[in-house]
């Protein structure tokens, strides 16, 4: 730090974060400051953790629609060739499939409802914090323009609420498209060159697959891109009340 920013006397040992630990920091500093840096680790590596199995369990569930889709989509395709005529197709072995794709899709949206229940409160204290937190880090960076160290400080940390926001309203997305998806993937099959029993069995997943599944924070708003957008005009908003109150 000293061949990039000297300075004419002895650098002041500055804490990680703000803190009141009733002792003498100056005196205690490597304690705290070790202390600090456990703590940061610790609640890092419990964030991540909780994101990545959030993560996994989205990814599983996008996972399942898109095999469902795939299925309804190739199941004739897969045994027809050009020389076959469709009529010699077993409707036992049509049935068969689509079944499995049935019973697929309906644990893939019981599994969605489980994770919709379990994250939701989680989810909105999550949304709510990162909207507080962004809008007074933004204003925090503003007080302290002066002094580019402290200014680049609170950016980063509003860039990475801002990450952290979208990496939550990101796989809500993904969750609308790949359910919604389904029923596209149905019509592109040669669902007209089916049975007729397979054509009701068809509509029942196409019809659904017209109600999306989706995360939301506290059933008050689902978590998409277009909420990610709301949220981040919401901050930008807060921020600029609280700047113009200064």
């Amino acid at each position: 730090m000293d061949s990039v920013v000297p300075l004419n006397e002895s650098r002041p040992l500055k804490p990680i974060f703000k803190g009141e630990y009733f002792i003498d920091e100056d005196e205690h500093f490597f304690p705290i400051y070790f202390h600090m840096s456990i703590c940061i680790v610790i609640s890092i590596t419990a964030l991540i953790t909780g994101d990545t199995l959030f993560l996994m369990f989205n990814s599983h569930i996008c996972g399942i629609f898109a095999a469902v889709g795939y299925r309804l989509e190739n199941f004739l395709k897969d045994q027809i060739d050009s020389k076959s005529s469709l009529d010699n197709l077993s409707e036992h072995k049509c049935l068969e499939n689509i079944l499995y794709s049935i019973r697929n899709h309906k644990s893939a949206l019981k599994f969605a409802e489980l994770i919709e229940s379990f994250y939701s409160l989680s989810l909105l204290l999550q949304a709510g914090l990162s909207l507080i937190c962004m809008s007074i880090s933004l204003f925090e960076m503003l007080v302290v323009l002066q002094n580019s160290a402290e200014s680049f400080r609170y950016f980063n940390f509003a860039v990475a609420q801002l990450v952290h926001l979208f990496c939550m309203c990101y796989p809500g997305q993904r969750m609308i498209d790949y359910s919604t998806d389904i029923r596209i993937k149905a019509y592109s099959g040669l669902w007209y060159e089916a049975p007729l029993p397979i054509h009701k069995l068809l509509i029942l997943i196409i019809r659904k697959s017209l109600k999306p599944s989706y995360l939301t924070a506290g059933k008050i708003f689902i978590f998409c891109l277009e909420t990610f957008a709301t949220i981040l005009q919401t901050a930008t908003s807060y921020f600029m009340v609280i700047s113009s109150v200064q």
